[in-house]
């Protein structure tokens, strides 16, 4: 059996999710695979609306099952996307995500954390470590697997992301997280809380921004910048 951390990528667009397949693993694995992702990471996938997959050559009923499965661990309906496609973004969409990013940041920025100050941190935050604020928290560096950062407003860290942080932890909906990359072992913005699957990759870098709508945990990129 293939190592399950090869069997697939998976890849959120704005359009929906794409599975990219093994080419040498066979469909009974792909089922397992895709179904053990899902089922550890249901919170971050809700939402998720379309699913398609690019790999292994599969017959359209395969590929319709492997949605349906999907929609039975989520509870919501996920249709098939065939044939997707993840074209570059026109400059208006551009536009339009970059005008959407700075409203959020403007709302979160104009609410005032306690003490009104933003802490800067000029390091990489290891394992064991925590760095706490009354106010903002800047980070120039990563956040490691294990570091904590807490942060009654917001956390912006130039770096990726690999451990633990928690924006509006007195409870300050309107707070923000951002990063170069997001991949925390555990995200929470107020009372709300979500993950990085397992498998997530992207193929190009690009700031993201996370956030609170409709009592749920957001990540979007911004100023997008392909490779």
């Amino acid at each position: 059996m293939a190592d399950k951390k090869e069997v697939l990528a998976l890849k959120l667009y704005k359009n929906g999710m794409v599975v990219y397949i093994n080419e040498n693993v066979p469909y009974k694995e792909v089922e397992q695979n895709l179904a053990d992702k899902f089922e550890q990471s249901k919170n971050f996938f809700r939402g998720v609306k379309k699913i398609g997959f690019k790999g292994i050559p599969l017959t359209h009923e395969e590929y319709e099952s492997l949605a349906e499965k999907v929609s039975d661990i989520l509870n919501d309906k996920v249709e098939f996307w065939e044939n997707p496609e993840t074209p570059e973004q026109t400059t208006e969409e551009k536009v339009k995500e970059a005008i959407n990013a700075r409203e959020i940041l403007n709302r979160a920025m104009s609410v005032e954390a306690e003490d009104e100050y933003t802490k800067f941190y000029k390091k990489t935050l290891r394992s064991g470590q925590l760095l706490e604020s009354k106010g903002n928290v800047v980070i120039i560096g990563d956040v490691n697997p294990g570091a904590e950062v807490e942060a009654a407003g917001n956390i912006f860290v130039m770096g990726t992301v690999k451990g633990m942080v928690h924006a509006g932890k007195d409870g300050n909906r309107e707070a923000v997280v951002i990063a170069l990359n997001l991949s925390p072992t555990q995200l929470r913005i107020a009372d709300l809380i979500t993950r990085s699957p397992e498998g997530a990759q992207k193929d190009y870098l690009s700031p993201e921004l996370a956030y609170i709508r409709e009592d749920k945990i957001y990540i979007e990129e911004f100023l997008q910048k392909r490779k």
